[in-house]
């Protein structure tokens, strides 16, 4: 799926100057950051890819050293402000459903007032817009977290009421768990698939051949099987 628990890179990595155009990746999947980024730079060889796995970091980033070009949640790369260059497509959508996984019976009206699991997507304020949006109520309290292993623990534990993931993350997770999981599905929760914005069109050309060329198994990775122009 949608989202890549990644490792933390440092700041300086970040900036470090490249010949090659300077690639940002923020999400969070299954993957381990460290496979994962390694493949993305083996599968990509004319770009410098950078793998973020708190959003803080990537924040920091863009703030001190934009990129060339960005690949995250369509949802992300619209709230930078940015124009999507390649959309990520799995069948023949470009969007997934997004579901509640609670203990025992599927979490019952209302919302409000529940406290939601949930991966930190888009900071505080914007993970708080995203996760209001899906649910139809901004009167939830959320419990965020840097990575989707971090969900289970939250109803282990009862720190939460629910947890928010993508519908093809349910069978992963409840395969994990020996918790009675129960999914509602979410009438409003359809979230964008992965998507590329090129900041530098100077290097545009080179992103677009780069990203379309990559292979079935990075594209799993990633949550999509194809790219297409949006």
């Amino acid at each position: 799926m949608l989202w890549l628990a990644l490792a933390t890179p440092t700041l300086a990595a970040a900036q470090a100057p490249a010949t090659r155009p300077n690639l940002y990746v923020y999400l969070h999947t299954d993957a381990k950051s460290a496979n994962l980024e390694s493949g993305l730079r083996e599968k990509l060889p004319a770009v410098n890819v950078t793998v973020f796995g708190r959003f803080r970091d990537f924040e920091e980033a863009m703030t001190t050293a934009r990129p060339d070009a960005l690949l995250a949640l369509r949802a992300l790369v619209l709230s930078q402000n940015l124009t999507v260059s390649l959309q990520g497509v799995r069948g023949n959508q470009d969007w997934e459903p997004y579901a509640l996984l609670s203990t025992g019976a599927p979490m019952a009206d209302p919302l409000a007032g529940k406290a939601i699991g949930v991966v930190d997507l888009l900071g505080r304020r914007g993970t708080q817009d995203f996760v209001a949006e899906l649910l139809g109520t901004p009167d939830v309290k959320l419990k965020r977290v840097t990575k989707l292993e971090d969900l289970l623990p939250l109803l282990q534990v009862s720190a939460a009421d629910a947890i928010l993931i993508s519908v093809a993350e349910v069978k992963s997770l409840t395969e994990r768990s020996r918790l009675p999981l129960a999914r509602r599905d979410l009438p409003n929760g359809k979230v964008g698939l992965a998507a590329v914005a090129v900041l530098n069109p100077a290097v545009r050309d080179v992103v677009v051949k780069a990203i379309t060329s990559l292979d079935a198994e990075s594209n799993r990775t990633l949550g999509v099987e194809r790219w297409r122009a949006p």
